[in-house]
């Protein structure tokens, strides 16, 4: 399904998570970029190794470190049950784009692809389409 097709609350959903995505892709691309410009002159190594020790120097920055990563690891959990639950194919490459760009770009995404599979009606559940639609018969046992 396109988001052409989508209507309603899940249009919005959609674009929602969409422009998370988009703006997150960006902010972090930017921040990335720039600080692989300012310690460009360390070499490939030297970016990664300024880039840990100053996410790890203080306090504060190990804080927030380690609760982007606890977040992503409960995050990454939670995508491949719903993965699973809608048949979203691939979603190693959004658990993995998340340390690779950002998690809010590779989440937002997973859950632009989320909703348009629940709005396609697509997945195991089949009651939760039955709700959306009206349809107040009982899903059948397959």
């Amino acid at each position: 399904m396109r988001l052409r097709d989508v209507r309603g609350r899940d249009r919005a959903l959609c674009v929602l998570y969409g422009t998370s995505a988009l703006i997150g892709a960006a902010v972090m691309g930017t921040m990335a970029v720039t600080f692989v410009v300012r310690t460009a002159d360390a070499g490939p190594g030297g970016v990664v190794a300024a880039f840990m020790r100053d996410a790890t120097s203080t306090f504060a920055s190990q804080f927030i470190y380690a609760d982007l990563a606890l977040t992503w690891a409960a995050l990454g959990a939670y995508m491949i049950v719903e993965a699973r639950r809608l048949n979203i194919r691939h979603v190693w490459a959004y658990i993995v784009g998340a340390p690779a760009l950002a998690l809010i770009a590779s989440y937002g995404l997973f859950m632009l692809v989320r909703q348009l599979k629940i709005a396609a009606g697509v997945g195991p559940d089949d009651a939760s389409a039955a709700v959306r639609t009206g349809d107040a018969r009982p899903a059948t046992v397959r």
